[in-house]
Parts: structure tokens; C-alpha cells; sequence
């Protein structure tokens, strides 16, 4: 299973209007959790910066922001630590 880190975790959070304060797993549909269109531009940035990285145009779709583990699998091709 696919370990999705506290401080992820609390990114999303701040997008995700309909989290619980539980655990996110990588299964957990971010717009089932409320993620919007918005969402998905603000998301960006402060993933963006707090990471350090731009995401590519080609890996902003539909698929990389449908859920918790394909946005964290999709940074760590981006992300210099999780490679």
C-alpha cells in the first residue's frame, strides 16, 4: 500500500472541504472529499511550493488529481527526494 506522509496529507487538507480527520489513504477520491475545479489551481500551488517543484503541463489531467495516491505518485516523478 502506498504510504501517503503527514505533511501531504495536510495539503490536502486544506482543499479537501469533506475529509474527515482521519487518515487519507491513496484510494480516497479527492473530489468525492470536494476537491473542485478551484481546488485544483490552488492545490497546485501550494503543492508547487512546498515542495519545490513545477508540475508539467503534460501531468496535469484529469487522472493525476482523481485521487490521494496518483497526485503523491505523480509528484514523486517530479520530486528529486522520492525518486
Amino acid at each position: 500500500m502506498l504510504d501517503i506522509p503527514d505533511g501531504f496529507q495536510s495539503i490536502l487538507r486544506t482543499h479537501l472541504p469533506y475529509a474527515d480527520s482521519g487518515e487519507l489513504t491513496a484510494h480516497d477520491e479527492l473530489g468525492a472529499l470536494g476537491l473542485d475545479s478551484m481546488g485544483v489551481v490552488r492545490l497546485l500551488v501550494d503543492v508547487e511550493d512546498a515542495y519545490g517543484v513545477e508540475l508539467p503541463d503534460d501531468l496535469l489531467n484529469e487522472s493525476t488529481f482523481a485521487t490521494v495516491g496518483s497526485l503523491w505518485q505523480t509528484l514523486a516523478t517530479v520530486w528529486p527526494p522520492l525518486r
